[in-house]
C-alpha cells in the first residue's frame, strides 16, 4: 500500500491560562450559581451561549440583564424607528459587555460569532479564561479589602485636605481684604514720597548754590580780615610815629601842627575805614551764622532724604512682597482647584468602590448560598448515582464485550478488504501496462511521432 503524507498541523496561539475540562467548567459555573448541562458546553447553541455569558456578567461584573434596560431605553429614545433597532441594540450591548469581560480575562479574539454561532472549543477556551479570572479574584479578595481600606483612608485624608483648603481660602480672603484696606494708604504714601522727592531736589539745588555763596563769603571775609590787620598795623605805626614826633621838639610848631592835623585827619579816616571794615565783618559774621543754620537745615534735609529713600526701599520691598503674596495666592487658588478636582475624583472612586464592594458582598452571600444548595443537591444526586452505579457497571461490561466482538469483526473485515484492494491494485497495474504496450504498438504502426 502507498504511504499517506500527513498535512502539517497549523500552529495556533496558545492562551495565557490553563485549559479546563468540561467537568471542571461545570463545577466552577455551579459554584457561581449557574446551572448548565454538559451539552450546553460540548454542543452549544446561540441561546445557551448567551445564557451562560449573561449569567457570568451578572455574577462577576455585577451587570444583571435588567441593568441594560435603562441605557437601552435612553438610546432608543434618540432613534426614530425604535422597533427596528430594539433587538439589535440589546444584542450589541450584551456583546460589548461580554467582550469587555473576555478582554479582562485575557481573551483577545472574542467576536460576535461566539454569541450567534458558538463553537465548542472556543466556548471552552473562553470559559476557561473566565473561570481562571474568577478563581484569581477569589484568591485576591484580601488585596481587594486592603484596597477598600486604603480608599477609606484616602477619603479621610481628602476630608482633612478639604478642611485645610477651606482654611487657606479664609486666610486668602483676609489677605485680600487687608491688601484692599492698605491700598489707599500705600497710594497716599507714594504721593507723599513723590512730593518730598521733588522738594528735596529743589532743596538740594538751593544747598549747592548756598554752598558756593558761603565759599565766596569766606574768601571775602579772609580778605577783609587781612586788610583790617594791615590797617591796624599801619595805625599802630602812625601812633608810634605821632608819639615819637611829639617827643621831639622842633623849631617849626606850625609844621608840626600841620603834620599833627594831617595825621589826625588820617587817623580819623583810618578809624572810619576800620569801623566800616568791622561793620562789614559783623555783617559777614551774621551771614555766616545764617549760612551755618542753613547748612544745618540742609544736613537735616539730607538726613530726611536718606530716611525717605529707606522708606521708599521698604515700600518697594512691601510691594514686591505683596506681588509675591499675590502670585502665591494665585498658586494656592490653582492648587485648591486641583485639590477640589482630586477630591471629587476620590469621592467618585470611593463611591464606585463602595458600590462594587456592596455588590461583591451580596454576590459572595448569594454564591455561598447557591454553593451550599448545590452541594446538598450534588450529595443527594451522588447517593442516587451510587445506587445505580452497579446497574451501569453491568451494562458497561456487556457493552465492553460487544465492543470487543465488533472490534474482532472489524479487524477481520479490514484484513479481507486489504487483500481485495491489493488484488485490485495488481490487476490495475497489469491492465495499465498492457494498455501502454498497446498504445506504443499502435503509435509505431500508424507512424505517429511523439514530440
Amino acid at each position: 500500500m502507498s504511504q499517506v503524507r500527513r498535512a502539517p498541523v497549523p500552529q495556533t496561539n496558545l492562551p495565557g491560562f490553563p485549559m479546563m475540562t468540561t467537568g471542571e467548567i461545570m463545577d466552577c459555573l455551579a459554584a457561581l450559581g449557574i446551572n448548565v448541562a454538559q451539552e450546553d458546553i460540548t454542543k452549544p447553541t446561540w441561546n445557551s451561549a448567551q445564557m451562560i455569558y449573561s449569567s457570568l456578567l451578572d455574577a462577576l461584573m455585577g451587570v444583571p440583564p435588567d441593568a441594560l434596560d435603562q441605557p437601552k431605553a435612553a438610546l432608543l429614545g434618540m432613534m426614530e424607528y425604535k422597533e427596528l433597532y430594539a433587538d439589535a441594540l440589546q444584542f450589541t450591548m450584551l456583546f460589548r459587555h461580554c467582550r469587555a469581560l473576555a478582554s479582562l480575562c485575557g481573551i483577545s479574539n472574542f467576536n460576535m460569532s461566539d454569541l450567534t454561532r458558538p463553537d465548542a472549543q472556543r466556548l471552552r477556551t473562553a470559559l476557561s479564561g473566565i473561570m481562571n479570572f474568577a478563581k484569581f479574584r477569589d484568591e485576591r479578595s484580601q488585596f481587594h479589602l486592603a484596597l477598600v481600606a486604603k480608599v477609606a483612608k484616602q477619603s479621610d485624608k481628602a476630608q482633612q485636605l478639604r478642611k485645610k483648603l477651606e482654611q487657606i481660602d479664609i486666610n486668602m480672603g483676609e489677605i485680600t481684604a487687608r491688601h484692599a484696606a492698605d491700598r489707599p494708604l500705600t497710594d497716599k504714601a507714594k504721593e507723599r514720597n513723590d512730593s518730598l522727592r521733588s522738594e528735596l531736589m529743589g532743596l538740594r539745588t538751593e544747598q549747592v548754590n548756598l554752598s558756593h555763596e558761603v565759599e565766596d563769603l569766606k574768601r571775602e571775609r579772609g580778605a577783609l580780615s587781612e586788610q583790617a590787620t594791615n590797617k591796624m598795623h599801619e595805625l599802630a605805626t602812625l601812633t608810634s610815629q605821632t608819639t615819637l614826633a611829639r617827643s621831639r621838639l622842633v623849631q617849626s610848631p606850625e609844621r608840626i601842627k600841620r603834620n599833627i592835623s594831617e595825621m589826625t585827619h588820617q587817623v580819623t579816616v583810618e578809624k572810619a575805614t576800620l569801623s566800616t571794615y568791622q561793620q562789614q565783618a559783623r555783617s559777614h559774621q551774621n551771614r555766616l551764622e545764617v549760612f551755618g543754620g542753613l547748612e544745618r537745615d540742609l544736613k537735616e534735609l539730607i538726613d530726611l532724604e536718606k530716611t525717605i529713600e529707606q522708606q521708599k526701599i521698604k515700600v518697594e520691598e512691601a510691594r514686591r512682597s505683596q506681588s509675591a503674596l499675590q502670585a502665591r495666592l494665585e498658586g494656592k487658588n490653582i492648587e485648591g482647584q486641583g485639590l477640589k478636582s482630586k477630591l471629587e475624583q476620590l469621592d467618585r472612586q470611593l463611591q464606585f468602590a463602595s458600590d462594587k464592594l456592596h455588590r461583591q458582598q451580596e454576590l459572595g452571600r448569594e454564591t455561598r448560598d447557591r454553593a451550599k444548595k448545590r452541594i446538598d443537591d450534588v450529595k443527594a444526586e451522588y447517593v442516587k448515582l451510587k445506587k445505580v452505579k452497579s446497574v451501569w457497571q453491568r451494562e458497561k461490561d456487556n457493552l465492553m464485550s460487544q465492543i470487543k466482538e465488533l472490534e474482532d469483526e472489524m479487524g477481520a473485515f479490514i484484513s479481507k478488504n486489504e487483500r481485495e484492494i491489493d488484488d485490485l491494485l495488481q490487476d490495475y497495474w497489469t491492465t495499465r501496462k498492457q494498455a501502454e504496450d498497446y498504445m506504443n504498438t499502435m503509435t509505431v504502426k500508424l507512424g505517429l511521432v511523439i514530440g
